[in-house]
């Protein structure tokens, strides 16, 4: 039996207002989905700390690399963590819009395959730290107008047309949602007018209209301290309403960057859901040692970390499960030998239903 004309005038209707209020027409998939399908997590992706004039602001050889294994996997998308570039920290008097260029050719191999990128911003997208870290020294003070001008350049460089703009006023196009397949992703702005802190009430909104059985949240800082203080931690119990919104919306795993290593720790919430933290600022930045502490003690439980190795996260899912990788390999590898050096899987909640 064909649709009416009235049905059909219907579901345009429903695609417009889709369109309207998302930026983009998101396929929602079922808890039947049982296609095997992928994506990509990489962030800080930034270059070197040292002045000189001109630099490109990126880890260019590395971001290349990684760019072009992401490519050769073929995922179904790219999230990026933040810290994409130097930004306003010891540029080279490199402008903002260069930079961000400069970091979209470097993942050609990527826009060259149609792979979709999703990024939101790190520290450097937005300017100094002002509650957890002493103040910065006079001559690294960026100018005022830092701030506003990167986010401006972040949100021209990154404005494709499937990129959504279903943030909170004020975060369109930095803070957004999407669903694919059988999954919601949800990305976050943790910078602005609340620095360590995300719109907890935009996120419960899009948290309730879940209609999928897995959801995968990422943003830039850890929300339990590893190395640096800089983090969501900073604000422990609006950290804490955070992360059992995640576990009870059945999301398992938080993806972020910062601390420029890999670490994996698995944190329950206030009811006993196993939520994982997954640290993986392993995209080109300068790679750094940590001693494995968690401030927070017991409550965090370390399962792997590794200082000393560039890489990125590959996250399949399959039905119900989901696998995460962290495929990685050595700067002193010539040629360049990819490794999966860490991975895990676990069963959405609904699996138990």
């Amino acid at each position: 039996m064909g649709i009416s004309t009235k049905a059909a005038m219907a579901f345009g209707l429903v695609g417009i207002a889709a369109v309207l209020l998302g930026g983009c027409v998101h396929h929602i998939g079922t808890a039947q989905d049982s296609v095997q399908w992928k994506f990509a997590f990489v962030s800080d992706t930034q270059g070197d700390n040292r002045e000189q004039v001109g630099k490109s602001c990126i880890g260019d050889a590395i971001v290349r690399t990684i760019a072009e294994d992401i490519a050769r996997e073929n995922p179904d998308f790219v999230l990026v963590g933040g810290d994409l570039v130097n930004g306003w920290f010891r540029n080279g008097h490199t402008d903002y819009a260069t930079q961000f260029a400069n970091w979209k050719a470097a993942m050609e191999p990527v826009y060259r395959a149609g792979i979709r990128v999703f990024p939101v911003r790190g520290n450097h997208e937005d300017g100094p730290e002002r509650l957890a870290l002493p103040p910065l020294p006079t001559y690294h003070e960026p100018p005022s107008d830092a701030p506003m001008l990167l986010k401006r350049a972040f949100c021209n460089a990154f404005s494709e047309p499937y990129s959504p703009r279903n943030g909170p006023e004020g975060e369109e196009g930095i803070t957004y949602s999407f669903s694919h397949r059988n999954a919601l992703i949800i990305g976050l702005d943790e910078y602005g007018a609340h620095q360590h802190r995300v719109d907890q009430n935009w996120l419960d909104r899009e948290l309730a209209q879940k209609n999928a059985p897995h959801v995968f949240v990422y943003g830039h800082e850890p929300a339990f301290e590893t190395r640096n203080r800089d983090n969501l931690a900073f604000f422990a119990n609006d950290r804490d309403t955070f992360w059992d919104s995640i576990g009870k919306a059945g999301g398992r795993v938080y993806f972020c960057g910062h601390d420029h290593f890999y670490n994996r720790a698995v944190i329950p919430d206030s009811m006993g859901n196993p939520i994982r933290q997954i640290i993986a600022s392993t995209g080109g930045g300068r790679l750094v040692p940590w001693s494995g502490e968690y401030p927070e003690g017991t409550r965090v439980k370390g399962e792997y970390s590794d200082s000393d190795h560039y890489g990125y996260l590959l996250v399949t899912v399959e039905g119900l499960k989901v696998t995460v990788a962290w495929k990685g390999f050595s700067k002193e590898d010539v040629p360049v030998a990819w490794r999966v050096l860490d991975s895990f899987s676990y069963m959405s909640p609904e699996a138990q239903n």
